[in-house]
């Protein structure tokens, strides 16, 4: 069972959600699309949604090692969180 999410957790969470859902669309409508991008490209917003989900998951597990290192990723790669 999930521990019970402070303030600034529940708000981070939002945030990761709605990040997530962003980058989701965005790659859903570059392949219905059929844009031309370099699979580098593609793959690494791929990765940054993984990295979302990941770090939402240690939220909710409580997991303060995985969170903590996917922020920091997801801030090296440009994301403001």
């Amino acid at each position: 069972m999930s521990k019970k999410l402070t303030l600034e957790e529940e708000s981070l969470r939002e945030e990761l959600v709605t990040l997530e859902e962003r980058i989701r669309l965005k790659i859903r409508r570059i392949c219905e699309t059929n844009l031309k991008l370099p699979y580098e490209r593609l793959a690494a917003g791929r990765h940054l949604k993984e990295l979302c989900l990941l770090a939402i998951a240690s939220i909710d597990n409580g997991d303060e090692i995985t969170l903590a290192a996917s922020l920091r990723e997801l801030r090296e790669k440009g994301i403001n969180i």
